[in-house]
């Protein structure tokens, strides 16, 4: 990796670490997030190419990302994405649940992305500290949600970042299952310099998955009480409406935060909740 591959690794993994906002601070204080895993792209990579149709034509592309902080053309685009594993109490609160999230696992989804909302803004101040130009496209005023007719996307998705980046392969949940397991939030930051992209050590987008490895699990399946994740996926709709319906009384629970409480049984009491399986 280069010097500034590095330095962005090392600052990363000490700023989740050492943060005193990466705490449950309404529960226990103890820490939301794990050690982040850390991995690079190449902004001109073909797969974001592609991503204009398996997301969308209005997913960004780094260099339309890059192009919103500067309006003519940069040599080298290049993106950093992290992963931020959750906390194993966390996830053993969550496991023990049936038909919505635990306390700990709510307080994470939404504290914790507000957290990673300060790794985004720390990771391209330390780059603009070093003279680059950088975005974090999530926290941009260009960001969006999309309604489309199997539910929502975005116009940065980071789980198709981090898979470019290396970092992991879809589930049948459509989680991204990683070294640290498909229990986390990912965030990632592009930048005008140039870098050695991490290498991708699968060859398909579902490749981690047991599933469409050789049908050996479907444990999620038993795990959504929406029965939004079959055989043939994951239903976002059927989700959404579980999240926004069935679980509406319980943002009224004391303790709870947020519009909605999230869910989040699908990503533990599998086989790939803290590992590739």
């Amino acid at each position: 990796m280069t010097e500034l591959q590095d330095l962005l690794v090392a600052a990363i993994k000490t700023f989740v670490v050492e943060s005193p906002l990466n705490r449950l601070k309404d529960i226990d204080g103890s820490p939301m997030w794990q050690e982040p895993l850390v991995a690079f792209a190449d902004g001109d990579d073909p797969l974001f190419a592609l991503y204009k149709t398996v997301v969308g034509p209005f997913h960004l592309s780094p260099r339309e990302a890059m192009s919103i902080v500067r309006s003519d053309s940069v040599p080298h685009v290049s993106i950093v994405s992290w992963i931020l594993p959750a906390a194993e109490e966390t996830k053993r609160s969550n496991r023990e649940m049936t038909e919505g999230p635990s306390l700990r696992w709510n307080h994470s989804r939404f504290q914790g992305e507000e957290f990673n909302d300060c790794v985004r803004r720390y990771v391209v101040g330390l780059l603009e500290e070093k003279g680059y130009l950088a975005i974090a496209p999530v926290i941009s005023p260009q960001f969006r949600t999309v309604g489309l007719a199997n539910g929502p996307a975005s116009t940065w998705s980071e789980r198709h970042i981090a898979y470019a980046a290396g970092l992991g392969t879809f589930s049948l949940s459509d989680g991204l299952i990683t070294a640290k397991g498909i229990a986390h939030r990912c965030g990632s930051a592009v930048f005008n310099a140039p870098c050695e992209p991490t290498p991708r050590p699968y060859t398909s987008h579902t490749e981690y998955c047991l599933h469409t490895k050789d049908g050996s699990c479907g444990d999620c399946i038993d795990r959504c009480p929406a029965g939004a994740i079959s055989l043939a996926g994951h239903d976002k709709l059927k989700c959404s409406a579980y999240m926004n319906a069935a679980l509406a009384s319980w943002v009224k629970r004391p303790g709870y935060i947020g519009a909605y409480v999230a869910c989040g049984l699908c990503q533990t009491g599998v086989p790939c909740e803290s590992a590739i399986p």
